[in-house]
């Protein structure tokens, strides 16, 4: 059976049908319908909505309700949406989720600009509700979403890589959304640092894993994605790096300027791919040792509904690495 089917299953269907329900419209009155538009034809049309479904996963293990998590499930869908918008620019795309990119069915300044409005418009409205702490958190996300695609744009232009950047930048463009989810509903809760402490890694490491597993993607003729854009753009992903890494000569030549695409023959693609899926499970595996950890200290307040919360997100790290721990 579909490992995505299998996860939904567990999900609680007051959580599913609100997730497939969030309205991911622009709150302010004064948007220009054209900018609404084009986002309700593009970045904001269709998706798993991954994000918000975790941090109302995360938000029950916190016994929250879900009126009081869907304010930020919202903001962060649109954050990612924003990032989306930017990114097709960036990154010439021509398809996301086999439609037309933003950018082809705008143009890359439509793009830019509408990109630009979401995220205004998130900070003004978690502004308006008045929690400073998460106020805080999501600014830092969207800091560290230019902050990564700048690091990255920087490596592409001077060919320098190392397996650390590469971390960094995954932290900064996918892991930092990700944490978000799954501290938001620590915050809200009141939770204690501890316990807010073991959200953020729980988050960071998903984020991660989530990062490496879609860079495996990227090699993929299955995938809806524009095939090897990466590639294409000169961007080395998780991939690209260890193919590097695993033909020397090729390596060498991609310093000393050549570019990627020239370079490409393909050869030890398969075991790169193997290599960064393991680096995926390990991440997966610290996850879930946070995961477990956050059980075990809400156990206390109720042992029933956490035990039954903790389910899906179990199921989230068997969709990611498919396989069980």
């Amino acid at each position: 059976m579909n490992p995505y089917l299998t996860f939904l299953e567990t999900v609680p269907e007051s959580i599913l049908f609100n997730v497939q329900d969030l309205k991911l419209n622009i709150e302010s009155s004064s948007c220009n319908k054209e900018i609404e538009g084009l986002l309700a034809r593009t970045v904001l049309l269709g998706g798993k909505r991954l994000r918000p479904l975790l941090m109302h996963l995360v938000g029950s293990m916190f016994r929250l309700e879900v009126g009081a998590v869907d304010p930020y499930a919202k903001a962060v869908e649109l954050v990612h949406a924003a990032s989306l918008s930017h990114d097709d620019v960036i990154d010439n795309a021509t398809q996301r989720r086999g439609e037309p990119s933003i950018n082809i069915e705008g143009s890359n300044k439509m793009a830019i600009l509408a990109g630009d409005y979401l995220l205004a418009d998130v900070i003004v409205n978690l502004s308006n509700r008045g929690n400073l702490p998460l106020l805080s958190e999501m600014a830092q996300v969207i800091q560290d979403l230019a902050e990564g695609e700048w690091l990255q744009d920087d490596a592409a232009k001077n060919h320098k890589y190392t397996c650390e950047l590469i971390e960094r930048i995954a932290l900064k463009k996918t892991a930092s959304v990700m944490t978000y989810c799954c501290l938001a509903p620590a915050i809200l809760a009141n939770a204690p640092a501890e316990l807010q402490g073991l959200a953020r890694d729980f988050g960071k490491h998903l984020g991660l894993a989530f990062q490496l597993m879609d860079d495996t993607l990227d090699l993929s003729d299955g995938s809806k994605k524009d095939v090897l854009l990466d590639l294409k753009n000169g961007v080395v992903n998780s991939v690209i790096f260890e193919w590097l890494l695993l033909n020397p000569p090729i390596h060498e030549k991609y310093k000393n300027g050549e570019s990627l695409e020239a370079l490409w023959d393909g050869h030890e693609i398969e075991n790169a791919i193997n290599l960064v899926q393991e680096r995926a499970f390990g991440h997966l595996v610290q996850a879930k040792s946070s995961l477990d950890k956050m059980v075990e200290d809400l156990m206390v307040f109720d042992p029933v509904g956490v035990e039954k919360a903790k389910i899906p997100l179990e199921k989230i790290l068997f969709y990611l690495g498919r396989r069980e721990f």
